[in-house]
């Protein structure tokens, strides 16, 4: 794997050198439109393959047969609305859930619906709807064709969950009594159970608040059923002051050893690691941890067996066990990684027969392909591209990098580079994340990007302190830290560019959405001379009115005001001093706001009163607002929306 560099001036003048004769100017509409082919799972038997897939405004479901390419059926979920996932019940029924299309991260209700139906069209029926409890798929049974196994959460449960059998014809619920039970005070819930290779639930996380004023004392139990069928409890041996990290990976294939990340060793929240527990002898034991990053998810065999674990210290790597049960499945992941060079693989589906793999590559330049892959006679067949009109080969390279901020603390983020241009002193366009709390950049295609790289601009992504992936003692780094110390990082990244020669100190803009659109505004009031333009999209700029009027804690307002204190601090006057509304009259850069009018999680009166106030201060600016939600959802109002950013762009920081 590529080592990560803090000078990347030696790379990128071999970028440029390579990419050179590449560099092509390429529609917007290309880079605007949504993925057509989304995600695609192989049958069970290995007769079909399922996919979801887009037509107009929706994305729909259908099934296609393998042997001869026909499709069998399609479902319709509704106008507006799109199959978010999806999962085989058996051969011949489908599990979908279905819900509306909303703006990007919007607010507004989704209405979710989980419906299924047969492959050749009948028997399409309702098996839930969400208005008073969550339903969560766990796994398919294999030894009962009529039934699944899900986790079932009442409003009430406070996250809790309890195992029940769907019938995937009626949606009728079985309730299994065989389920581990809380053993600490009135408030503790079970909060997860994991089921082993035979679908039997061996593993489950309880969580006890015990005084729910009192953070300290939250105490964090596993329930483990040992070999004899009889669920016991193992404390987590904490040594931090926190609640541990616990997130189950899955088992080995002769189900006595359970694998699961945690933080629940370390002196602080620090990053998760990997854990074996042992369910013959209950002892847990470390196997992994990367010294900056968390461990995203497991990696599996043709049977479910955890093989390894997959991280992304800027780009991705993968912690494969030393056991010679999942010899052969490591090496076929190995030998389809080399398979797929410069791409990371992700495996979607197995057949039962284990002779199937459902495979879909991507890469920086590459939004994603999908490959059948037949392991008898190492054959792959190609089934779609999400963004066929996609040419990776005119796509400009995504390159990781590593700085420390001005108060030590070390963050990692990514560069786009543009094809064909000098690696020296480029515009810059400064593109932070939203969220903020947990959100995280990663290595992989982003349509934004590429789309101004492929105009000429160096695109700079920071996971600042506050984002996700980087340990528990990372995002709380951020509390408090809202329009502060998660400003002057973006400051800080923006420097470094300058000072590595990457970026012309004349010509750099900053762009961002929701969170991102706040940092936008916050970036040139806070240091009015760094960027020469400033184009803020979704933002909340006056934190009061964002808190009254957003959608997010509209039925809780005390959890919002829990969320305003950790964001902001409870110092008086902090609200006033980090809302940009207050400081415009320090403006000097070049401002285009960027709205959708039906947005409900950042109200467009965070930029009414924006503008009221630049008026105020006599400051120029332009607007664009389209009638669509948070994020802009329709793709003619991406296009609208891009080629205004573009001219603004050209015109303050352009050749």
């Amino acid at each position: 794997m590529k080592q990560l560099f803090n000078l990347l001036i030696t790379l990128a003048i071999a970028l440029f050198v390579t990419g050179a004769a590449q560099s092509k100017i390429i529609p917007i509409e290309d880079f605007a439109k949504k993925s057509q082919f989304k995600s695609a799972k192989v049958s069970p038997d290995g007769e079909h393959i399922a996919f979801t897939y887009e037509d107009g405004s929706e994305v729909k479901l259908a099934v296609m047969n393998i042997a001869d390419n026909k499709i069998l059926s399609s479902f319709d979920v509704g106008d507006e609305r799109a199959v978010e996932w999806f999962s085989w019940a058996n051969n011949e029924r489908v599990v979908m859930l279905a819900a509306n299309i909303t703006g990007w991260l919007d607010g507004a209700s989704k209405e979710p619906l989980l419906l299924a139906g047969n492959i050749d069209g009948t028997k399409r029926n309702q098996l839930w709807d969400f208005q008073r409890s969550n339903i969560r798929f766990i796994t398919r049974l294999k030894g009962d064709e009529r039934h699944v196994l899900v986790g079932k959460s009442h409003w009430s449960d406070e996250g809790g969950v309890k195992l029940h059998r769907m019938n995937i014809y009626t949606g009728e619920l079985f309730y299994i009594t065989d389920s581990p039970k809380p053993v600490g005070g009135p408030d503790s819930r079970i909060v997860s159970v994991d089921v082993d290779l035979k679908e039997e639930p061996r593993v489950a996380v309880e969580y006890d608040p015990v005084d729910v004023n009192n953070i300290s004392d939250d105490v964090t139990t596993l329930h483990v059923k040992d070999l004899k069928g009889n669920w016991t409890t193992l404390n987590l041996s904490v040594k931090h002051d926190g609640i541990p990290s616990v997130g189950g990976i899955g088992f080995n294939l002769t189900n006595d050893k359970f694998y699961f990340i945690s933080n629940h060793d370390l002196e602080h929240e620090g990053v998760t690691g990997l854990f074996e527990l042992d369910l013959k002898t209950r002892k847990i034991k470390f196997l992994h941890r990367h010294s900056d990053v968390d461990i995203k998810g497991g990696l599996y065999g043709a049977q479910g067996e955890v093989i390894g674990v997959t991280y992304e210290p800027g780009y991705p790597e993968y912690y494969y066990l030393n056991d010679d049960s999942v010899a052969k499945e490591v090496a076929f992941h190995k030998s389809l990684r080399a398979s797929f060079k410069g791409q990371d693989i992700i495996m979607t589906a197995y057949s039962d027969d284990n002779k199937l793999a459902m495979v879909r590559t991507y890469s920086d330049k590459n939004p994603g392909d999908f490959f059948l892959f037949n392991r008898e006679n190492n054959k792959a067949k190609y089934i779609a591209s999400s963004m066929p009109h996609i040419k990776p080969e005119l796509m400009a390279s995504v390159e990781p990098f590593i700085m420390t901020a001005r108060d030590g603390l070390k963050m990692y983020g990514q560069l786009t580079i543009p094809n064909g241009v000098s690696p020296k002193k480029l515009p810059l366009v400064v593109f932070p994340h939203g969220g903020p709390y947990g959100a995280t950049d990663q290595w992989g295609f982003d349509w934004r990007a590429q789309l101004l790289a492929n105009r000429g601009y160096l695109v700079l992504q920071l996971n600042y302190r506050g984002s996700g992936g980087y340990g528990k003692d990372f995002e709380e780094a951020g509390s408090g830290e809202w329009g502060a110390k998660m400003q002057d990082d973006l400051t800080d990244a923006t420097l470094w560019a300058i000072e590595k020669g990457l970026a012309d100190k004349d010509r750099v803009c900053i762009h961002g959405i929701s969170y991102g659109g706040y940092a936008s505004m916050q970036a040139v009031v806070k240091e009015p001379d760094l960027y020469k333009c400033s184009i803020p999209e979704a933002g909340p700029y006056e934190i009061d009115l964002q808190w009254a009027k957003a959608d997010s804690f509209r039925n809780n307002k005390e959890a919002g005001e829990n969320y305003k204190r950790y964001s902001f601090g409870s110092e008086q006057g902090v609200i006033k001093e980090r809302s940009p509304v207050y400081h415009v009259d320090k403006l000097k850069a070049a401002l285009l706001i960027v709205h959708g009018e039906k947005d409900v999680r950042v109200p467009i009166d965070n930029a009414y009163l924006l503008e009221e106030k630049l008026k105020e201060a006599g400051k120029e600016y332009d607007t664009f607002y389209r009638e669509d939600g948070h994020g802009f959802q329709k793709v003619e109002y991406r296009i609208e929306s891009f080629e205004k950013i573009l001219d603004f762009l050209e015109e303050h920081i352009g050749e």
